[in-house]
């Protein structure tokens, strides 16, 4: 009795066949359980059905070997792979990707059903030796351990001593790998019945044909399969085997992007739920799962569908394992102020307090630890030395005590995901063994990193299925979605250490890695067969642009249907956000929005308003203390000063991305200060120096333990960059003038300033006082050339910063000057009236005067509308752009008061 291949290119087809064929007593192999379910509902008296890689389990089991755990994969491959001597490898082997990329090149090759000799006999160069070494070496580690990776289930299972042999039905695959092709020539004994749906058809299903080929070579025997089409994924297969139009039943949908693409899908699932087809007997098809899948769960909540998915996500990906992940990060960066927000104003997490405006009242410069945002918190860091039990009850206490157990009561998928979490740390902890701080937080990264989590989560509903989970299926009605360039077909690439020259050249010694063009046929056999499991109804769509607005050509699998199929009928809408959404644009808006869309016009007409900076109370400035740098902000723009000051609307700055002007001012001004404090610093320029040098010095140590000074690999290039500009600034004779004496260095000053009718309590911090023979000057230190400017006659170019210091402090002249230029910049008072064309100090004090009375007198009145100059100067660096609706292409006009 022969092993008998049965081919016919319809689905339906073959399995009328199998049902004539099939006796009780023969197994069922299915590619998946789903497929076990549908066959075993169409066959009568049918036993249990295993999918292949089940059966190969099984008996890797019975033989004394064990699965790799997915938590141990990444050790395991370590663990192998240590000591090898690489030779194009060495300077890589250390990098986190190169595991990686070894780890996925070895699994290749056990599909490819290789020998590890046969594989060396052929290597060449210096790579190929590499990639052999690394191949030998898991091999025989596997057998040395007796663990198989998943890769390797069915080539481990073939090379078995026992492998008794049967009579089976193998039904539902489009193809089979080598590995697969050599674990059936021994399973299957005399009688068995196998089936691929391969035609005849010049240049299509190449990976199906060649399969068959390789089946025949091992001894199969094809026999005679008869059958027209009449299942409407018959004649979807047809249509597209022989180029032509289909006879109905296909319907094909261009969508402007993913989400219309994905909204007309359910809309149509909706529809047939409605007609009465249940659930499981439709299906939603998608290759690319990450770039849908996420929006099939956001829009079938919306719509109310039931969708559930075998498809999984490291944990890491889910909310749950975001908050997690940010506590570990948290610990090694010391707790600073990027890594403690991110954890504190996570939105699963309730603190206690309002986090996002304690971390806005903080800034980026309050001192490390999570004390700094309430000592209440003190709990979560885990000591340096502790034990696992108590390690993972500060991780048990973070989920209690900061609101998340709470919500797992209504949100299933985190309380799964908690479940899982909880799990895998029990098991993998060693309870109340001694343990390190890092240790505990490397284990908790790695679980997050190695556990998945179902994508989408139910018990039943409606399948989205990736092709090879519909392998084998019968479904009433599949639609298919992304059928476009990258999304299906998935782009297939040789890997990088074995190019298709080396398989090439491979295969002409006897040894075969599928190169890329025969990768690219499987995705064609996983179309037909997704295509092909339909008795009813096949839609297929694409998107014309990708989630980057990206333009996507089409799939050649929908090239090649042409222009056929079905016209797609309009289908009712799937939510009344959804109702609203289209009528708004359409024009019709709802009375619920009508009032929000009378807000956007006024403000974009820029009418008076409370949308439009016209405030209904006041502001006066006498109830707040002003600094220089608000005043500032409020004379270049006042909505600006308004949103960043009152608003908190402005970003705060994280460590983890130092602005390096801000720590380069920080750093030279307190280099200047010290060069000038001590007896003889004044004149003495080598002694300014040497003092100005441990200034710098004191300060960087005092930003680098405060978390705000974080070096690079560039720092010592940078800190000598700054040895120099200190150097430079302090040797110049502008720095300390002949006569002059310094008498106060960096100190804060608080006074009174009155302007009309308003009074300004102001505070400044002073860079430095000297005794000159003109008077007392102050002198204001400046890391570049900028000077800050407010608007006058709608330009920025009237100066306060140094009028108000004169003015606290009864100076006479007052004066700029650069530290990286080591030169002075500019001056203010009696004394710079000779130096500079058209200036008048009286005029200045005016001016000054003038701007702090009008912007009393706006503040005062509620009018905090955008401001800016003429030239749109303020309006290069703001931030505040998205919530502004001031026109740069008209004139600035102030909202009246």
């Amino acid at each position: 009795m022969t092993r008998t291949l049965l081919q016919h290119p319809f689905p339906s087809v073959l399995l009328t066949a199998v049902s004539a064929h099939y006796s009780p007593d023969m197994a069922l192999i299915v590619p998946n359980v789903q497929a076990g379910r549908d066959v075993r509902g169409t066959l009568r008296n049918a036993g249990p059905a295993r999918t292949l890689t089940q059966t190969a389990r099984g008996a890797l089991q019975e033989a004394g070997w064990q699965p790799l755990r997915p938590g141990a994969r990444e050790a395991f491959y370590r663990d192998a792979l240590d000591g090898l001597a690489f030779e194009y490898l060495g300077p890589l082997a250390a990098r986190p990707g190169t595991l990686a990329r070894l780890a996925g090149l070895v699994g290749e090759l056990l599909r490819a059903n290789l020998d590890p000799g046969a594989v060396q006999a052929v290597a060449d160069s210096a790579r190929e030796r590499d990639v052999t070494n690394a191949f030998r070496a898991v091999v025989a580690r596997c057998y040395e351990r007796r663990v198989y990776d998943v890769a390797g289930t069915e080539y481990f299972a073939a090379r078995l001593d026992r492998l008794p042999a049967r009579r089976a039905v193998v039904h539902g695959f489009a193809y089979f790998d080598a590995a697969q092709l050599a674990l059936l020539d021994r399973l299957l004994g005399p009688g068995s019945l196998l089936t691929l749906p391969a035609s005849e058809a010049p240049g299509a299903q190449r990976r199906t044909q060649e399969s068959a080929a390789a089946l025949r070579a091992l001894g199969f025997s094809n026999a005679e399969v008869n059958g027209k089409a009449r299942a409407t994924g018959d004649q979807v297969v047809d249509g597209y085997l022989q180029r032509g139009a289909t006879s109905g039943g296909l319907r094909q949908e261009e969508h402007a992007a993913i989400d219309e693409e994905v909204r007309a899908c359910l809309r149509q699932v909706r529809a047939w739920l409605e007609e009465g087809t249940r659930p499981e007997r439709l299906a939603v098809i998608v290759r690319h799962e990450a770039t849908y899948l996420g929006t099939l769960a956001d829009v079938a909540r919306e719509y109310d569908l039931p969708l559930v998915s075998g498809a999984q996500q490291p944990l890491l990906n889910t909310p749950l394992g975001g908050v997690v992940q940010a506590w570990v990060d948290a610990h090694a960066r010391e707790w600073r102020y990027g890594a403690a927000r991110r954890l504190l104003t996570h939105p699963l997490v309730s603190p206690g307090f309002d986090a996002l405006r304690r971390a806005r009242a903080l800034q980026p410069q309050c001192p490390p630890g999570v004390a700094a945002w309430t000592p209440e918190l003190a709990w979560l860091e885990v000591p340096a030395e502790t034990t696992w039990k108590a390690g993972l009850q500060v991780l048990e206490r973070l989920v209690t005590e900061l609101g998340i157990a709470a919500r797992c009561r209504q949100d299933a998928a985190l309380n799964v995901a908690l479940g899982l979490l909880t799990d895998r740390l029990d098991s993998e902890a060693r309870r109340d063994t001694p343990c390190g701080r890092e240790e505990l937080l490397g284990l908790v990264a790695h679980v997050l990193r190695s556990t998945t989590v179902p994508a989408l989560l139910g018990r039943s509903g409606v399948r989205v299925a990736n092709p090879l989970a519909a392998l084998g299926r019968r479904f009433d009605h599949v639609w298919v979605l992304g059928l476009a360039d990258t999304l299906f077909p998935r782009p297939a690439t040789d890997h990088p250490l074995i190019d298709s020259v080396v398989r090439a050249r491979w295969h002409s010694a006897g040894v075969t890695v599928p190169d890329a063009s025969s990768l690219a046929s499987v995705e064609e056999a996983l179309f037909l067969g997704a295509v092909g499991g339909a008795a009813r109804d096949v839609v297929i769509s694409r998107p014309l642009r990708g989630v980057d607005g990206r333009a996507l050509r089409p799939s050649p699998f929908w090239l090649r249907f042409g222009a056929s199929g079905v016209p797609s009928a309009p289908l009712p809408l799937g939510s009344d956000e959804e109702s609203a959404l289209i009528l708004a644009l359409g024009g019709q808006v709802p009375a619920a929005l009508g009032a929000r869309v009378a807000v956007e016009v006024d403000r974009d007409a820029g009418r008076a308003g409370p949308h439009a900076g016209q405030l209904d109370r006041g502001l006066p400035v006498a109830a707040r203390r002003w600094s220089p740098s608000q005043l500032h902000a409020a004379g270049a723009c006042r909505f600006q000063w308004f949103a960043g000051r009152l608003l908190h609307l402005e970003e705060p700055l994280d460590p983890d991305r130092v602005d390096d002007r801000r720590v380069t001012g920080l750093l030279l001004h307190a280099a200047l200060d010290g060069a000038l404090q001590g007896e003889g610093a004044a004149g003495d320029a080598a002694v300014r120096t040497e003092r100005a040098h441990a200034a710098l010095d004191r300060k960087i140590a005092e930003l680098r333990r405060s978390g705000a000074l974080r070096v690079g690999p560039l720092w010592p290039v940078q800190y000598e960059e700054l040895r120099r500009t200190v150097t430079r600034a302090v040797r110049s004779p502008a720095f300390v003038p002949p006569g002059w004496t310094p008498t106060a260095l960096e100190e804060r000053r608080d006074f009174t300033l009155t302007a009309g009718a308003h009074t300004f309590e102001m505070t400044g911090i002073i860079d430095r006082v000297d005794r000159t023979p003109d008077g007392l000057t102050v002198t204001d230190y400046k890391t570049g050339t900028y000077i800050s400017h407010v608007v006058q006659d709608a330009k920025l170019k009237l100066e306060i910063q140094l009028p108000l210091y004169m003015t606290a402090l009864n100076a006479v002249n007052g004066r700029y000057f650069s530290i990286e230029r080591a030169e002075h910049l500019g001056d203010a008072g009696p004394a710079a009236e000779g130096g500079r064309r058209r200036y008048s100090w009286a005029q200045h004090q005016q001016d000054v005067t003038a701007f702090l009375a009008g912007l009393g007198d706006h503040l005062a009145a509620g009018n905090v509308a955008p401001s800016p100059d003429q030239g749109r100067e303020a309006c290069t660096y703001c931030t505040f752009g998205p919530v502004c609706r001031h026109r740069g292409s008209e004139q600035v006009q102030d909202v009246p008061a």
